[in-house]
């Protein structure tokens, strides 16, 4: 059997997006056919919510 997943595009405010395959957890700059970790075939790419906390601290440093 082989394994699938998907990579979850973490959007961040000031730097260039990753892309986290949800097998394992590896970090690339890019999307994929398969992971280059685990090896995993991708199917596809969900939206990871990073950029919301990096947001949250932009307003509790600036008080905002």
């Amino acid at each position: 059997m082989t394994n699938t997943a998907h990579w979850i595009r973490q959007t961040h405010l000031f730097r260039k997006d990753e892309y986290q395959c949800s097998a394992c957890g590896f970090l690339s700059g890019k999307p994929a056919a398969a992971c280059l970790h685990c090896g995993a075939k991708m199917k596809g790419a969900k939206s990871g919510r990073s950029w919301v906390d990096e947001m949250a601290a932009f307003d509790a440093i600036f008080e905002d």
